[in-house]
C-alpha cells in the first residue's frame, strides 16, 4: 500500500454560519486523544461539554434549551463505541467501517482506535455546527437536535442511520420504500 493512500484525508466542508468556524485541526487532535482516556458515561457527558467549549457553534448552544437533549442523544447514538479502548483490534476495524466507513487495514490497533475517536469528535462537531446554523428553526430541542444529527449523519456516519432504523433484535434484512410514478425509491439505504 502506497503512503499517498496512508495519508489521504478527504475534508468534509460545511457551510459555515456566521461567527461558526469548524472545529480547527489540532483542537480535533486534542479532543481525539481527550476521547479515548474518556472512561464510562459520565466521563463522556464531561468530554461532551469540553467539545461544546472547543468551537463558536458550540458555545453557542451551551446553556440553551438544545445542549441537555443534544448531549443526551449524542452519548445514545455513540455508546455502542465506547469505550473505544475496549474490545478486539479486529471489532474496532468493523465497528469503525459500519458506522463512519472507514477502512483501517494497516494501521496499528492504536492508530485505528486514534482515527476512530477523530472521526467521533469530528462527527460531534459537525452536528454543533448544523444545530447553531439551524438559527430560529421551529420544533421542540430534542426533534431538532435529532434532525441535525440525521442530517450530518447521512454524510459523515452512514452507519448510524442504518442502526437507528433497525434496533437490536428487530429484522435488518426487509427495507422501507414508496412508489413514485413509474419508480420506486429505496429509503434508508
Amino acid at each position: 500500500m502506497t503512503s499517498r493512500l496512508l495519508a489521504y484525508r478527504p475534508e468534509m466542508e460545511l457551510p459555515a454560519a456566521a461567527g461558526s468556524l469548524p472545529l480547527q485541526h489540532e483542537d480535533e487532535l486534542v479532543l481525539a486523544a481527550q476521547l479515548l482516556e474518556v472512561q464510562g458515561p459520565q466521563g463522556f457527558d464531561a468530554f461532551l461539554a469540553r467539545q461544546l467549549d472547543a468551537t463558536v457553534a458550540g458555545r453557542q448552544l451551551r446553556g440553551t434549551p438544545l445542549e441537555r437533549p443534544l448531549r443526551r442523544l449524542l452519548a445514545q447514538a455513540l455508546a455502542p463505541m465506547l469505550p473505544l479502548h475496549g474490545g478486539s483490534a479486529q471489532a474496532l476495524k468493523q465497528r469503525a467501517a459500519r458506522i463512519f466507513g472507514m477502512e483501517l487495514e494497516g494501521l496499528s490497533p492504536e492508530d485505528k482506535e486514534f482515527e476512530l475517536a477523530r472521526h467521533v469528535v469530528h462527527l460531534i462537531d459537525a452536528v454543533n455546527t448544523q444545530l447553531a446554523q439551524d438559527g430560529a428553526a421551529r420544533g421542540s430541542a430534542a426533534a431538532r437536535a435529532e434532525a441535525a444529527l440525521l442530517q450530518t449523519a447521512r454524510t459523515l456516519a452512514p452507519g448510524l442511520l442504518r442502526h437507528a432504523t433497525h434496533p437490536p433484535g428487530g429484522r435488518q434484512d426487509g427495507g422501507r420504500w414508496r412508489r413514485e410514478g413509474g419508480h420506486i425509491v429505496v429509503l434508508d439505504c
